[in-house]
């Protein structure tokens, strides 16, 4: 669960009796229709006498208040029907059995609709509801399909309140961290809180490896050298490569790796495909300019890489009688 609860009960001016909860037979979808609200200040709201309306909760991005106890009959899908094609559950799912669920929009831009986050904190209280009342699929409806009121108004179009909504109450929760198998565009997701992290950039390990994950999605063309909390790792073709053992290169230098994770403590002469080059505590010192020796030999280094055109003197520096 990604909300905590809290209660904040409305004012008994604003709702109706006491009913038994066996009487619950349908679960209403409803938009507060404000452009940057919270659960919190609706159900503050409420507390005020004679609002002349109610529902049982509010959700947001972080939080679910209920503000009418669920034995009690919320003021929420009353009135006359409206001439449009809405309202085929008119004068079938009333006030006096049904749960009212509010989706709040917490983003003041301009746009009146619930967030992703509010989506899914949605989806999941309202899957609790189902199981705890024995609500099924057909019976979680809109309050557009009571009376036809434009409620949720971004979800008057069946198709998106199948897609955004209704449908994926039957989908699994999914875990938080890479997905074990590709979605349907065939791209591999990094999800938090149900969502696609799109503010996720790093290592992630599914049942399939490490992978290197830019912007919620692994970027199967990364080929670089990433981080985690275990070190830094050479990436190729989007995964870590622990066969891997050479010289690999990241926007922050040149690293030695053995075994796909960068060695820093390696200070000596290790090639790749483009040479030979002298590395320090794990990094190619391109600024290094002298000799440098490996189990082939003692080698002229300029500006960090092997000068194999070089022929001539050069000046060595001697410790206690040893060449460095």
């Amino acid at each position: 669960m990604a909300y905590t609860t809290k209660e904040i009960w409305a004012s008994a001016t604003n709702y109706g009796d006491k009913r038994a909860l066996s009487s619950i037979k349908y679960i209403v979808i409803h938009f507060t229709a404000n452009d940057g609200d919270t659960a919190e200040k609706n159900g503050k709201y409420f507390q005020w006498v004679n609002r002349k309306a109610s529902a049982h909760y509010f959700v947001d991005d972080s939080m679910v208040v209920q503000s009418v106890p669920d034995d009690r009959v919320a003021w929420a899908v009353g009135g006359d029907k409206y001439n449009n094609g809405g309202g085929r559950l008119y004068r079938i799912a009333k006030n006096a059995n049904t749960l009212n669920v509010e989706l709040c929009d917490t983003l003041k831009n301009g746009i009146v609709k619930a967030t992703a986050a509010t989506i899914n904190n949605a989806l999941d209280l309202v899957k609790g509801l189902m199981s705890k009342y024995n609500v099924p699929l057909d019976r979680v409806i809109r309050h557009y399909d009571v009376n036809g009121k434009s409620c949720p108004a971004y979800w008057v179009d069946d198709t998106l309140w199948e897609q955004e909504f209704h449908g994926r109450l039957t989908q699994p929760s999914i875990p938080d961290g890479l997905a074990n198998q590709a979605a349907a565009d065939g791209n591999w997701y990094y999800y938090k809180n149900g969502q696609v992290a799109t503010d996720y950039t790093g290592l992630a390990q599914n049942v399939n490896g490490w992978w290197y994950v830019r912007n919620g999605v692994v970027d199967f063309g990364a080929n670089t050298v990433a981080q985690n909390e275990y070190g830094w790792w050479k990436i190729t073709n989007g995964a870590v490569d622990f066969n891997y053992t050479g010289i690999a290169q990241n926007e922050n230098g040149w690293w030695r790796i053995e075994n796909g994770k960068v060695n820093f403590d390696y200070t000596g002469l290790a090639q790749n495909e483009n040479g030979w080059f002298y590395l320090q505590e794990g990094a190619v010192d391109f600024n290094y300019t002298g000799l440098a020796k490996n189990d082939q030999g003692v080698w002229f280094v300029r500006d960090g890489k092997v000068d194999f055109n070089y022929s001539g003197n050069t000046t060595v520096r001697v410790e206690k009688g040893r060449v460095i």
